[in-house]
């Protein structure tokens, strides 16, 4: 492992495997140095997935409150590494920059997120996935599909349906609609799924119900809306009287095996139809209510994890929308509002098209703090771009601020990737004149998708 660069006064050690020697400040002598007298103020742990489908490369840097570069190293699996400082030497708070490099054939993802304030002792756990059970699972699946078509007829007034297998939640599948009846292609699943829950949602009633229940290959269903069925109990949802049309989405177990979604990204068009059907015995809720405002560029966004048996009502309460940006730039960012929340993420962000024989790029630097303000923009080290040296951090526009109220990030003792949070309510404030024409383009939209999971 090759020597990193640290701060004079700071002595450093990053230890990897038992066979890395430790990276250790250039002036400072190991064999003078006592276990006693060093600190450890940040550790990092990687499991022996994270490199690999997903994140083909990453690296970790750590600056002081003023962007100064107090260590630095690229990411391997299966290691932990323990930054450590002398005694009385350690900052109490610093930056973690993390970055995330995935090339494709006809794309490139660069990204880097820097979160601020985070406290002296903290533990990150960056987890990736077993790319083996993965491919076997889907192999696995793919060789036992089956297949069947789906009509609901006779359902004049509604705004949508939901479909929703037994063991794998959501059916997302094409279909055509009239006035009256939704008309579903060909539905494609694995064969144990035999149970489907259907959801019919209204635009001035109550949604109603349907069980399917073994259902086999090839088969022909046609559902009449004489037959939906109304849930056992009805949770209102109380929203802001702010003009906007909001939509909620719900999942729940029924059963352990059991997780059904009744909804997804449903518009509530009405009194009525601003409700959550329950059945009984439904428990592990998960809530997502949201809305857009185009007009004044914001998006706002509830998620809460109930783990419990009963829902009660959701009221969602005002928020202020007075978000003001002062300065866009990276090195002056600056805005004012009264809005309160526990997080803030700001992100600049730039795509090229074309560049390299029909390859597409996307860049983006993140940064995120607590309720303090964000420190100074942290300096990158040569290596990194040396690395990465198509991170053109100067192209970067800026594309939006998000408030967020949640717990579980700016703790002693966190994971950026398995965060336990039960609530997150957000507000996402973008720049009209940031273009973002790479939403246009599905392979983006896929890959920024897949990256969600690891905290971006």
């Amino acid at each position: 492992m090759k020597k990193l660069l640290f701060l004079a006064l700071l002595a450093i050690t990053v230890s990897c495997s038992k066979d890395d020697e430790p990276i250790l400040n250039p002036d400072t002598d190991a064999g003078t140095e006592s276990v006693n007298d060093s600190i450890t103020y940040f550790t990092l742990k990687v499991n022996e997935f994270y490199i690999g489908e997903i994140v083909n490369s990453g690296y970790l840097i750590i600056n002081d409150n003023e962007g100064n570069i107090l260590a630095h190293t690229q990411i391997e699996n299966n290691k932990e590494y323990v930054f450590k400082a002398k005694k009385g030497e350690e900052k109490e708070s610093f930056t973690v920059s993390r970055f995330i490099y995935r090339n494709r054939e006809f794309s490139q993802i660069n990204f880097l997120k820097s979160s601020f304030n985070i406290k002296k002792g903290t533990i990150w756990d960056f987890k990736g996935y077993d790319p083996s059970s993965i491919t076997a699972t889907t192999k696995k699946t793919n060789e036992r599909l089956k297949s069947f078509s789906l009509k609901i007829q006779n359902i004049s007034g509604h705004s949508g349906a939901k479909v929703s297998s037994n063991n794998r939640g959501s059916i997302w599948s094409s279909s055509s609609e009239t006035t009256n009846s939704i008309n579903y292609e060909p539905i494609s699943c694995d064969e144990n799924q035999n149970k489907f829950l259907i959801t019919v949602h209204f635009k001035s009633e109550k949604s109603k119900y349907f069980f399917i229940d073994n259902v086999q290959d090839q088969q022909e269903i046609i559902i009449d809306g004489s037959e939906l069925k109304e849930f056992d109990s009805y949770i209102p949802i109380n929203l802001p009287n702010d003009g906007n049309t909001y939509s909620k989405g719900l999942r729940a177990n029924l059963t352990t095996e059991e997780i059904f979604e009744t909804a997804s990204i449903t518009k509530i068009e009405s009194e009525a139809a601003s409700t959550f059907g329950i059945l009984e015995g439904f428990y592990n809720f998960y809530i997502h209510i949201t809305t857009s405002n185009t007009a004044k560029n914001y998006s706002y966004s509830y998620q809460n994890q109930k783990v419990s048996p009963s829902l009660e009502a959701i009221t969602i309460l005002p928020y202020s929308t007075d978000f003001k940006l002062i300065n866009s730039s990276k090195n002056a960012f600056e805005f004012t509002t009264s809005q309160k929340y526990t997080t803030k993420v700001s992100r600049w962000s730039h795509q090229i098209s074309d560049f390299n024989e029909n390859q597409d790029r996307y860049d983006r630097w993140v940064f995120q703090s607590n309720e303090l303000a964000y420190q100074t923009i942290p300096k990158l080290p040569q290596e990194f771009f040396d690395l990465y040296p198509h991170f053109e951090v100067e192209n970067l526009k800026y594309e939006e601020t998000k408030f967020l109220s949640y717990k579980g990030f700016f703790t002693d003792e966190n994971s950026s990737e398995n965060s336990n949070t039960m609530f997150t309510e957000s507000l996402t404030f973008s720049n009209p004149d940031y273009n973002k024409s790479f939403k246009k383009n599905k392979d983006f939209e896929e890959i920024i998708n897949e990256l969600q999971k690891y905290n971006y």
